[in-house]
């Protein structure tokens, strides 16, 4: 989800497949192939093959995700290296108590530390964070990301940007957030291949949390 570069890789590998992610798992696989040199008639053939071999149904219109891809230059197509800091440790555990939402809180954080714009706005897609956090996406949204806006951590901004119009999951269920604490790159702790449950353990000192059903 951070570093969409090793999100790729897993993928390719038929791993963390979510079938309501698929839109954004094939952008990204077009994203890899553009950068491999492959023009987009042998995309679609890779990304058909890639489907048949792991028994995924593409329900979207793969021509023009690849479309879509090909023509971008995404900054979010990379491997940042995220860092977490003991004030941003502070800042979780001082607003909430409950782990699960300090997990949420961590996630966005090391999100926003990639993505968001000097405003510390960012889009995110419910249905992304969802797959990559492992929390069922209503619950997600309507009690931890709604814990996270109540208690100032995080504020809504809404609406779409055309910044996201590439994809559709954003337009049907992403969303603008604000995150309010600071996104000093800095710390001992690092976000290692996406891994926040690692994360999570590490910098609150606790077994990794018990993530719900999807």
């Amino acid at each position: 989800m951070v570093d969409t570069i090793f999100e790729t890789s897993e993928y390719l590998k038929g791993r963390n497949i979510v079938r309501d992610n698929l839109y954004r798992i094939c952008y990204l696989l077009s994203c890899h192939l553009r950068d491999k040199g492959v023009d987009m008639i042998e995309a679609r053939s890779q990304i058909f093959s890639w489907g048949d071999e792991h028994r995924v149904w593409i329900k979207y219109d793969v021509n023009s995700i690849i479309t879509r891809a090909y023509a971008a230059n995404h900054k979010f197509y990379s491997s940042p290296m995220v860092k977490i800091n003991k004030q941003d440790i502070e800042r979780i555990k001082k607003s909430f108590d409950g782990r699960k939402v300090r997990y949420v809180a961590l996630g966005l954080l090391c999100y926003a530390k990639a993505h968001a714009n000097s405003r510390k706005e960012f889009y995110i897609s419910s249905v992304a964070l969802s797959a990559w956090l492992g929390i069922n996406r209503k619950t997600l949204r309507n009690r931890y990301i709604k814990e996270l806006i109540d208690f100032g951590y995080l504020t809504e901004l809404g609406g779409q940007s055309d910044e996201v119009r590439w994809n559709k999951d954003f337009g049907k269920q992403g969303i603008k957030y604000r995150i309010n604490c600071s996104l000093h790159n800095s710390g001992e702790h690092i976000l290692t291949n996406n891994d926040v449950h690692k994360l999570f353990s590490e910098v609150f000192n606790a077994s990794n949390i018990e993530i719900e059903n999807l």
